[in-house]
Order: structure tokens, then sequence, then C-alpha cells
């Protein structure tokens, strides 16, 4: 069987794919496109395949792929499903720059996850890929990547104080102590929970 390119592949399939590669839900993708759960529902059941300009440009942005692809100019690859997309960095719910693509190493674990490139000084070059599971529960004590405002994520440890106070503390010794109280709380983004590090050399 010749190698599916693109253009046997329709945008409502795509989206559908890219959707499910990052982990969003519908209403997640919707929201990232300042559209509602049914219209992303009807892109995905080829319903709407003319999809204005702004909302196009959107979701290119959200999935993290070009618009050509999304318009079948250019090729659709399919992530594997054992396997996990490391981005420079998230902001809020916008994924950074896809860096990499790794084998999970632990394909029979239960969630979505997604890796963060992060300086540590313990792998020989200097850095590695933070591991994330998406949609798990978290726990006062966890360590996290969190977005504060919509900016860059940290990774930290939640504390939650009581219901109206939560710190994040540092993981290690570098970075400052953050005390949320009441309606900070509320600019507080948990986007995943740490599950492990990989050196990049074993990609």
């Amino acid at each position: 069987m010749d190698k599916m390119t693109n253009k046997l592949i329709e945008m409502k399939d795509i989206i559908k794919s890219r959707r499910l590669e990052l982990g969003l839900t519908q209403q997640e993708l919707a929201d990232l496109c300042h559209a509602d759960r049914t219209t992303v529902g009807k892109w995905e059941s080829g319903d709407i395949i003319n999809i204005k300009r702004d909302k196009l440009q959107l979701l290119s942005k959200a999935l993290n792929i070009s618009h050509l692809v999304l318009l079948g100019a250019e090729e659709y690859i399919p992530c594997e499903i054992d396997e996990i997309l490391i981005y420079d960095a998230i902001y809020g719910d916008t994924l950074g720059n896809q860096i990499a693509k790794i084998k999970n190493p632990y394909p029979d674990n239960y969630g979505q996850f997604f890796g963060i490139q992060v300086a540590h000084p313990t792998f020989i070059n200097g850095y590695c890929f933070a591991i994330f599971n998406k949609k798990t529960k978290i726990n006062s004590g966890d360590i996290v990547a969190v977005s504060l405002n919509g900016n860059e994520a940290m990774i930290r440890k939640l504390y939650i104080v009581d219901k109206d106070i939560v710190t994040l503390r540092p993981v290690m010794e570098e970075g400052e102590l953050i005390t949320l109280v009441e309606n900070d709380i509320k600019d507080m983004n948990v986007i995943g929970k740490y599950c492990y590090a990989i050196s990049p050399f074993l990609e």
C-alpha cells in the first residue's frame, strides 16, 4: 500500500488527529479558537468545510501546524500514539515551538503527555526533557507545569494551603516562592503533572 499523503487526508481528519495528538478536548480547542464546542465538532465531522480565514489562523496556531497543512498544500504526517511531543516552552494553553518527538518509554500508562525542554545541571548537555501528564488529578505537593496570567510555564511544587491560598515552590534552589491568594488563583493555569525526565540522547 502506498504511503498515505496529505492529499488523501481530509481537513476534518487532520483537525481531529492533531487535536488528539496534543491531548486537547473539543472544548479546549474551541476555547483556543474563540469558537464553541459544537463548531469544533462540525469541523471534525466535515459539516463545516469552509473555515473562515481568522478561524483558520487560530486553528493553525492551536494545533501547532501550518495552515498549508490544513488546506492540503503540505503533507500531514500524524504522530505515533506512543510518541511524546517536546516543546521549547508553553504559555498558558499556547504551545511554543515543537523541537523534538520521542518514544514514550511507558506507553501503557494512561494519560495525555507532553514535554518541555528545561535546563538541568545533572545531565551531560545541561538540559533534559521534562515530561508531564496533561490529563491527571493534581494533588497538593505535586510537581506541575504551571502558567500565571498566560506567561511561560514554570515547573513548581504546588501546595494547597487552604481554599484561598496556594504556594508554588521552586523544585531546585533557583526560582522564587510564589504565594497566590484568592483572586490570584484564578490566573493560575496548571497545565500538567510532572512524570519523569528524559535525556535528549534517548530520543
